[in-house]
């Protein structure tokens, strides 16, 4: 085989053989800071943050025959329910959702969002941690 050849032949192979550049893991120092939150609630929603008081609030999580999780922050004290209605009961970390966010009192709804696009951020056997964006996310308890 002439040099030339030769030559080509070898580059060919070297360059086979060396992949191609690897993408860069995530920094694990860089996790979201919401992860951190560990107190049930939503945060940064219109009305102001409803977060989970243990002196006064009841927690519920509830699975619906249509695939769905229920989501409940109660106040008996002043009959007044939040929560998260349609979410997905088979999440992953990354998938981005949709739900109704809706607070009542008396069983009058005083708020209602549909929430769309919104970031699974962390899965535990006892938590969900949802970002819609840096100000609105929200902290579920199972």
């Amino acid at each position: 085989m002439p040099w030339g050849r030769w030559m080509g032949a070898l580059s060919l192979l070297l360059l086979m053989g060396c992949p191609g550049p690897q993408p860069t893991p995530p920094d694990p120092g860089k996790e979201d800071p919401i992860v951190q939150v560990v107190v049930p609630g939503a945060y940064g929603v219109p009305g102001g943050s409803q977060v989970y008081n243990p002196d006064r609030h009841q927690l519920s999580a509830l699975e619906c025959p249509d695939g769905t999780l229920i989501f409940r922050l109660m106040d008996p004290g002043e009959r007044k329910v939040l929560g998260l209605y349609g979410i997905p009961s088979k999440l992953k970390v990354g998938d981005r959702i949709s739900f109704q966010f809706r607070v009542t009192v008396n069983g009058y709804t005083l708020q209602s969002e549909e929430y769309s696009g919104v970031q699974v951020l962390k899965l535990t056997p006892d938590g969900i941690w949802l970002k819609k964006d840096d100000s609105t996310y929200f902290v579920l308890s199972r």
